[in-house]
């Protein structure tokens, strides 16, 4: 149903820049697999100098914190979908077309790199005021969201509801499902992984179809 708007999209895809050294590279590989699999506090630069087959002293050469290295995969892990989404939104493109693209873009995402929703939950317990920074970092502007929005006459389809609502609504439909993914996998999917991405893959069609019957909805009330 939106497969044109979607390829028409395509081309704003942003990659990540690519890390500086191989020694930096295998340094966030480990600290993105230790920090998903054992937590922040969990996990510490020993850990992480050994699964990356080093020494502290070369680790803290590169890094001298763990905190600092956890905003380094934080920052690898938001750059791998949020500049797309402020690429597009900054674009030509409509806003009612940007719908489907950011829910396509967020939940191949989170499909690809499931550890990145525990790793939001991570960042917002322990440094509130970094992630809404690294995220303005990488172009996402609310206000002008907002302001497309506006323009678009998109308010007058939401029949007065507040813009800030249906953009909430429209990210927590994405995200939920993956950030409670051990309950919803157990409680819905019987443990069944391969039906549970099914049914991820399913939303990308199935969320958008919601967000225009409950605008039409709000609308006609």
């Amino acid at each position: 149903m939106f497969d044109k708007n979607v390829k028409r999209i395509r081309k704003y895809h942003i990659h990540p820049m690519p890390l500086q050294t191989e020694t930096e590279e295998k340094i966030i590989a480990s600290a993105e697999k230790l920090f998903y699999q054992k937590g922040k506090a969990g996990t510490s630069m020993q850990d992480i100098a050994d699964d990356a087959g080093i020494n502290r002293t070369l680790l803290n050469y590169y890094f001298r914190s763990k905190d600092q290295l956890f905003e380094a995969v934080f920052r690898k892990a938001m750059g791998s979908f949020v500049p797309s989404l402020a690429a597009m939104l900054n674009s030509d493109i409509s806003f009612e077309e940007y719908i489907p693209a950011l829910v396509e873009t967020v939940i191949d995402t989170m499909i690809e790199n499931p550890q990145i929703p525990i790793f939001v939950l991570q960042e917002l317990s322990s440094n509130q005021e970094r992630m809404p920074q690294i995220i303005k970092e990488m172009g996402i502007d609310p206000a002008f969201a907002l302001k497309k929005m506006e323009e678009e006459s998109v308010l007058k389809v939401t029949g007065g509801m507040d813009p800030r609502q249906v953009i909430l609504n429209l990210i927590s439909l994405c995200i939920f499902p993956f950030a409670a993914k051990p309950v919803v996998l157990d409680i819905f999917y019987n443990g069944d992984n391969e039906a549970y991405i099914a049914a991820m893959k399913e939303r990308k069609e199935l969320i958008p179809q919601l967000m225009k019957y409950l605008l039409s909805q709000n609308q006609s009330g």
